[in-house]
């Protein structure tokens, strides 16, 4: 009888039977380009022994290349997309497509820094069933309450909620703005979205049009009423919750009717209303105050200023509703949900706005964020700015 000495026993147990070694693979999520922009950039890229593989937000692999490790120096050519990669740590890169000077637009000829693509390296969650929590997402209605970042509306004062139905090809969702418990306005739109596997970690992602990038999440729990997802599509990477609801798709429908139908058009990135021709309202101001002052409660006689912030689309809708509230000191404020309710209800129905989409080459953008300050004294609107 035979023996194999200690240290070839070790190396036979780290190859395995092929002669390869067991390398655990590295994966990368595409998380924004842009850096004060944040577009959301939906890919995946994994590191193997002596390949890289390159995958789109829906999990299909687009690519691979022979490729032993990412340094500041690399360049990877897939079929589609040239990456020159730049600033390689631990916690990720950043990569520059060399073959899209559309989206990745260049300073005299040369990668412009900024305008790169973020990859955070994410750590492997293996102990998930992506069937398993494909069929539980489709089950049920979910609830997710925003968490603001870069890419909300600026906001203090109003709770914004989401249902979720997730059927067999699309997601519908409906955005709710509470003021105090009150629900003030909502809106419904829908978009499309997948759940995959690449390697040992599980994502969801959403998709619209192909020039309307969507985010990757990567899915790092499932238990019994609530998924857990990272979402990477902001400057601080954050942890959000799914939590099953105890309401049938014939309710969640009945509430669908109530909203009004609101998308952005390009959901990367808003230009403001003063870039290029003002996209402000086409009436006036007068008649703003006017309207607004019709029918206003007559609950409230403090004064001070009600900011409603919200995005117009391309289509000139109104969505994506923010609140502050102030005094005469600037000091934070609040006044009362029925006068609150009142204004928020009159600006989500005005429909009398410019084309928000950008005159501008070196801002490109379909959507712009806007805001109207109303001046409130003793409980009635005295004035209006912008």
């Amino acid at each position: 009888m035979k023996f194999f000495p200690l240290a070839l026993m070790a190396l036979f147990l780290l190859t395995g039977c092929d002669g390869t070694e067991n390398e655990v693979p590295s994966t990368f999520i595409g998380r924004y380009r842009i850096s004060d922009q944040l577009v959301p950039y939906p890919y995946l890229i994994q590191q193997k022994k002596d390949s890289v593989y390159f995958y789109n937000s829906r999990g299909d692999l687009l690519d691979k290349v022979e490729h032993e490790s990412l340094s500041s120096s690399s360049e990877l050519e897939f079929k589609t997309s040239k990456f020159k990669i730049f600033r390689v740590s631990k916690q990720g890169f950043m990569a520059y497509d060399l073959k899209d000077s559309l989206t990745f637009r260049r300073f005299r000829g040369r990668p412009k820094l900024k305008n790169a693509a973020q990859f955070e390296k994410i750590a492997s969650v293996t102990n998930l069933n992506v069937e398993a929590i494909r069929t539980s997402l489709e089950d049920a209605i979910w609830s997710y309450d925003l968490v603001a970042d870069e890419n909300t509306t600026p906001n203090t004062d109003l709770d914004i909620k989401q249902l979720m139905h997730f059927s067999a090809d699309s997601l519908s969702i409906i955005t709710s703005y509470y003021y105090q418990g009150l629900k003030t306005v909502s809106e419904f739109e829908t978009k499309a979205f997948s759940v995959f596997k690449v390697g040992e970690s599980c994502f969801l992602s959403f998709q619209k049009e192909a020039d309307n990038p969507q985010p990757i999440y990567q899915i790092i729990a499932a238990e019994d009423g609530s998924i857990q997802l990272k979402d990477f599509s902001s400057r601080e990477i954050k942890t959000i919750t799914f939590k099953k609801q105890a309401m049938d798709p014939t309710q969640f429908l009945a509430l669908a009717d109530e909203a009004t139908s609101y998308a952005d058009c390009f959901d990367g990135y808003q230009g403001e209303y003063y870039f290029g021709d003002d996209v402000t309202f086409n009436k006036g101001n007068q008649y703003l105050m006017d309207f607004l002052n019709v029918d206003l409660p007559k609950t409230d006689s403090a004064s001070g200023y009600v900011i409603v912030h919200f995005n117009i689309n391309c289509q000139a809708k109104l969505g994506k509703f923010g609140l502050i509230q102030m005094d005469r000191n600037y000091q934070k404020t609040s006044f009362s949900k029925a006068l609150v309710s009142h204004i928020l209800k009159k600006v989500s129905q005005l429909e009398d706005w410019p084309s928000s989409q950008s005159q501008l080459a070196h801002l490109d953008y379909q959507d712009v964020h806007a805001f109207l300050m109303f001046k409130i004294g003793n409980g009635k609107i005295t004035d209006l700015c912008p």
